[in-house]
């Protein structure tokens, strides 16, 4: 009877604290992230084949520059280009808290990242996407 006591008290005990880090990670990652800079937008080695390409990258890191995600705490996030949203959905944290995947309205394409870092002050993610990841650096507003 008393070991059935404490495995329940350990259970309990383990549980309270899984809850507790995943807020401490929710807390943290919910507020509006505004993106400073990107890593990787052009894969390394790839040579712009005309002025056009050029243009394209400069726009896209335009883009870039006026990227922010609000994720809240009722695990719904947004993305917005220059204060208009543009994508909403809901996220999720996997693998120890250390994956984002969030998903938009629409389900059309899911998105994975690795969380970097995580901070009051620093959020970097790291895409999965094609060979070379996508790493994207925010800081609050």
């Amino acid at each position: 009877m008393i070991k059935k006591t404490g495995l329940k008290w350990l259970l309990l005990l383990t549980i309270i604290i899984f809850s507790s880090c995943r807020n401490k990670t929710i807390q943290l990652l919910s507020k509006k992230w505004d993106c400073v800079s990107a890593e990787n937008l052009v894969p390394p080695g790839q040579k712009f084949q005309n002025a056009q390409d050029s243009v394209n990258a400069i726009q896209l890191q335009n883009l870039v520059g006026a990227l922010s995600w609000t994720f809240n705490e009722d695990l719904e996030y947004a993305c917005a280009v220059s204060g208009r949203v543009v994508v909403r959905g809901t996220y999720e944290l996997m693998d120890d808290e250390k994956v984002l995947i969030c998903t938009p309205s629409t389900r059309n394409n899911i998105n994975r990242y690795v969380i970097n870092t995580l901070t009051e002050n620093d959020l970097v993610l790291k895409s999965n996407t094609n060979n070379t990841p996508i790493i994207l650096h925010f800081k609050p507003n």
